[in-house]
């Protein structure tokens, strides 16, 4: 898990799945502009996780679906 989440922030620009997870019902306009507020893109992308871990269990499916495009891997 800890490998994952190293990889995720490593790799993960929140900016690629803002829409998709906010057409999806699982992000709101105001979690978007908590993870801005972030400064540095890995920042972003541990911010967005700690947001997606609060959304209860629907939420990791719509997270996958949204990766799948730009992050195949």
């Amino acid at each position: 898990m800890r490998q994952n989440l190293v990889n995720l922030t490593a790799d993960l620009d929140p900016k690629d799945i803002y829409d998709q997870l906010i057409e999806g019902g699982v992000f709101t306009f105001e979690d978007k502009e908590r993870i801005d507020h972030e400064v540095i893109r890995a920042d972003k992308a541990r911010e967005l996780i700690s947001v997606l871990c609060r959304k209860g269990p629907r939420a990791f499916g719509v997270f996958r679906d949204a990766l799948k495009p730009k992050y195949p891997h």
